[in-house]
């Protein structure tokens, strides 16, 4: 890579924190066209981000490229980190994951935590506007963030380091998956095909290559709630619609899901209706979104949307409404996918691989009589609420599922679909709003339809997990 010309007046101290800040401030609404002059044009694509990111590094910063186990700006103790972000009908979003470094199996035995905390416990995170077939040269600065973690997040990390160590101390370096943890990740790292296997420590089979990781919607979150490091934050707001639920609440020896599950213990047992007379609310219980709006206000959080823990971790709430027998009254609903969409698709890459490659909270309120379809509301009694993820080998079986109804939209067999009494944990059926809400493929016109979770299979997932809880 070389250089044409650097701007003479942005020269800087590497080894100076306020040096380093005052060049990352330049960038903002900036282009590096506008900064570094290459003479090159390079279309941006899906190979196009490391790329971009060197010349950050090396053209801005004047930073070599290197492996080294110690932060970019060494004498700072700063790490440089660039990410894209793009715009979607729900605003910006973090492009992918942020990945920090490559997992050494054989290290973490000796060094632990401190592989996160010696390289990526102070990051300068330089966040542009991706944008596709655009010259990355002219791609948008939007925001230079200077992160350090917050003592409640980098609890968070800790408890997700120790999941992640806990598989590779055990001899399971295999069985790492994204979804065991909240806001650091292992992330596959590689070409993959089995071409980027690792030893590990503790056993003699080999695992794939993963790197740690923050996940996607850790850093939207986190690009909403910081500012500019060239901005002064006047009034504390962000416009982001989220609330913390740690804030001087997270008793000390306590995990995560601990301290959110007692929250909610004092209501087991209480109706909706004598839970909003505990909480002072009076919410609308016709809405679609009742129940989560209950939940959220059980937590404390009325005034926002969302629970920021809850979207760092990308953990979704998804509340059960179960009989007198402990069955849900309904399978669980995934939105309906677009077959055009779905046939183009790996499972990897899937809508229903997203919906499903995380973890669900989920509250369970029971019914009192054995008519619920005639019930109020408000009537019915909270159980508890517990975390979860679909484990591996269950993952496979919908796996199955998913393929089967792939080749069966290629083959146009619309009515040929998994169901319910197939027992194979998920099934395919309508979920359109009426007869004229369809989906088409290949000029073909039928029903939407969706992936469900049978009833029977969250019945047991239900009654296990609340039983733990007592």
């Amino acid at each position: 890579m070389t250089q044409k010309k650097l701007d003479p007046p942005m020269s800087y101290d590497k080894t100076n924190e306020i040096s380093i800040m005052h060049r990352a401030a330049k960038l903002k609404g900036r282009s590096l066209n506008e900064l570094i002059e290459y003479g090159e044009t390079i279309i941006g694509g899906t190979n196009t981000k490391g790329y971009f990111g060197q010349i950050v590094e090396e053209g801005y910063f004047l930073i070599e490229n290197n492996n080294s186990p110690l932060p970019d700006f060494q004498e700072a103790g700063i790490e440089l980190k660039v990410t894209p972000m793009k715009r979607t009908n729900k605003g910006l979003v973090s492009k992918e994951r942020l990945i920090l470094t490559i997992i050494n199996y054989d290290e973490v035995p000796e060094r632990h935590f401190d592989i996160f905390l010696k390289k990526d416990s102070h990051i300068l995170i330089v966040f542009y506007l991706w944008e596709e077939n655009k010259d990355i040269f002219d791609y948008k600065f939007l925001k230079a963030v200077d992160w350090r973690p917050t003592p409640e997040e980098l609890r968070m990390i800790r408890e997700d380091w120790e999941i992640i160590e806990g598989y590779i101390m055990r001899g399971e370096a295999h069985l790492l998956s994204e979804r065991h943890t909240k806001y650091l990740a292992a992330c596959t790292k590689g070409i993959g095909h089995g071409k980027d296997m690792r030893s590990q420590p503790f056993s003699d089979e080999l695992a794939k290559q993963r790197a740690l990781s923050f996940k996607a919607s850790f850093m939207t979150e986190l690009f909403h709630s910081h500012v500019d490091v060239g901005e002064t934050l006047i009034d504390g707001s962000t416009g982001h619609q989220s609330q913390s639920i740690l804030f001087g609440q997270w008793n000390l020896g306590e995990t995560f899901e601990e301290h959110v599950s007692r929250m909610l213990d004092r209501f087991v047992g209480m109706t909706c209706s004598q839970i909003e007379m505990e909480l002072g609310v009076d919410l609308n219980s016709t809405s679609k979104q009742y129940y989560s709006m209950l939940v959220l206000s059980m937590f404390g959080v009325t005034k926002k949307k969302h629970i920021k823990e809850f979207d760092e971790a990308n953990i979704s709430i998804k509340t059960a409404r179960i009989k007198l027998t402990g069955r849900p009254k309904e399978s669980t609903s995934f939105p309906a996918f677009k077959s055009e969409e779905l046939v183009n698709q790996s499972w990897e890459t899937s809508d229903l691989f997203d919906q499903l490659d995380r973890e669900l909270f989920i509250p369970v309120f029971q019914f009192n009589t054995t008519h619920p379809e005639n019930e109020d509301r408000k009537s019915l009694v909270f159980k508890g609420a517990f975390f979860w993820y679909v484990p591996d080998d269950d993952m496979e079986v919908i796996r199955g599922v998913w393929e089967d109804t792939k080749q069966k939209i290629l083959e146009e067999r619309f009515d040929d679909f998994v169901k319910a009494s197939d027992g194979r944990i998920a099934h395919v059926r309508p979920h359109g709003k009426n007869s004229l809400d369809v989906d088409t493929y290949n000029g073909k016109k039928f029903v939407k339809k969706s992936f469900w979770l049978n009833d029977t299979y969250m019945m047991e997932v239900i009654s296990n997990h609340l039983q733990k809880r007592q």
